[in-house]
């Protein structure tokens, strides 16, 4: 099923990248989005950080902007 965020009336999109470290000291990133808006993103990698503390482990992360641009085709 084909989801909106949104993206129709802007042009710009977020995501979180989120860098995880579990208790073992293994280490990954991901990547979670489009978001509309940038606090939503935000939220996502303040979600993981809370989380990962709980479990015993770690998450720091960042947002990052893309525009995003429709073509026909």
């Amino acid at each position: 099923m084909a989801r909106n965020i949104g993206t129709d009336r802007i042009g710009d999109v977020y995501r979180a990248v989120i860098h995880f470290t579990n208790r073992a000291g293994q280490q990954w990133t991901e990547h979670e989005g489009p978001y509309a808006k940038a606090a939503a993103a935000r939220a996502r990698v303040t979600l993981w950080s809370n989380h990962m503390t709980a479990s015993g482990g770690s998450a720091t992360g960042h947002i990052e902007q893309a525009t995003t641009t429709w073509e026909r085709i």
